[in-house]
């Protein structure tokens, strides 16, 4: 019998993933996060519990996958979970975990403290002054991304940051930045020049 458990437990090999978490998250707030779960014997899911632990073990949030795989995936069922943010500020491990396979998975997210102003940034192309898309804004370890009128907003404390901006393609920008109040910031970033070629006589 212990032999066929283990032989099952083989041929069920689950994988989870986690995705859609903000980071960081502010502390007391509730946070929700998509699980995915896919079974290597192509097993449906459907309705088949996960849960997410903390780092004492306790469940703090339970769902069931629901009844489609996500799409462009096979097999990968999924549903999403809502969970209270730890009162105290910094790095926690969690786990997520399936019955199904008798499988687990650790992740991390960064809580912080409760917003003191919001910042709208508007990035744009220098030369054309055309609104940029899906152009990374972070300022440590806050970071959004714009959208395609080139905005974003970003919640966070008062204080000093390193202010980053970075696409694809398009040089660099970083600088230190001080938020003392809610405002919306221009942004604008070149094309990344073409590297010279070299000719051979």
């Amino acid at each position: 019998m212990a032999l066929e458990e283990a032989e099952a437990d083989q041929q069920h090999q689950t994988s989870l993933a986690v995705w859609d978490l903000a980071c960081p998250v502010v502390i007391g707030r509730s946070v929700r996060m998509k699980v995915g779960v896919k079974c290597s014997a192509g097993c449906q899911l459907t309705d088949r519990e996960i849960e997410i632990h903390d780092q004492t073990g306790a469940v703090v949030a339970r769902a069931a996958l629901g009844s489609e795989p996500w799409p462009g995936t096979s097999g990968l069922y999924w549903t999403e979970l809502d969970f209270r943010v730890p009162a105290e500020s910094g790095t926690h491990k969690w786990a997520v975990t399936s019955a199904h396979g008798n499988a687990f998975s650790n992740f991390d997210f960064i809580t912080v403290q409760p917003p003191d102003h919001t910042l709208t940034f508007r990035v744009t192309e220098k030369a054309t002054h055309s609104p940029l898309q899906d152009v990374e804004i972070r300022l440590d370890a806050y970071r959004a991304s714009s959208d395609a009128q080139g905005l974003t907003t970003i919640e966070l404390p008062k204080g000093n940051y390193a202010l980053s901006v970075w696409k694809m393609g398009y040089e660099h920008f970083s600088t230190d930045f001080d938020v003392t109040d809610t405002r919306t910031i221009e942004v604008e970033i070149a094309v990344e020049p073409e590297p010279k070629q070299l000719y051979w006589m």
